[in-house]
């Protein structure tokens, strides 16, 4: 796909506030650890979704920047947090049947290269579910986080 109105598309409907309920489960087999926040999406120059997200229960910020790039065919971003000192970075595709984002994501730590998965399924025109499945040493999967968006209308 070319730097398309449909990648446009795809990119332009996550625009807007939306309410977050966030589930991290901190290692396997730990009780998920509940808190919500807030998640304020836009667009920019007509091609890039920047999100900025507050975790109002623990005040934890993220900040993430979003594309399609139209040399590698793919979708990209980037993102940085107040809890990690190193950028993490994506890329990956959309699946129109599935209305699915899965980009495959990494960071260079000191000693090694962390990759997880984040899953995207948009359920409706205003809500998504994110998931965030890391790769263990054993090659096993781990999904560490699910957040729930709600697209804030009014």
């Amino acid at each position: 796909m070319a730097d398309t109105p449909s990648a446009s598309r795809i990119l332009e409907s996550d625009a807007g506030t939306w309410d977050v309920e966030v589930e991290v489960r901190p290692i396997p087999g730990a009780a998920p650890q509940k808190s919500s926040g807030v998640s304020v999406n836009r667009i920019v120059g007509g091609r890039w979704l920047v999100s900025d997200f507050k975790n109002e229960t623990s005040g934890f910020e993220g900040h993430g920047v979003y594309g399609w790039d139209a040399t590698k065919g793919k979708y990209t971003g980037v993102w940085v947090d107040a809890m990690r000192s190193f950028l993490a970075v994506a890329e990956g595709d959309y699946d129109d049947a599935t209305a699915t984002m899965t980009l495959a994501a990494e960071a260079q730590l000191p000693d090694r290269v962390l990759r997880w998965r984040e899953v995207t399924e948009r359920l409706d025109e205003d809500t998504r579910v994110y998931r965030s499945i890391f790769v263990l040493p054993d090659g096993g999967e781990f999904e560490t986080m699910t957040a729930t968006y709600r697209r804030r209308r009014g």
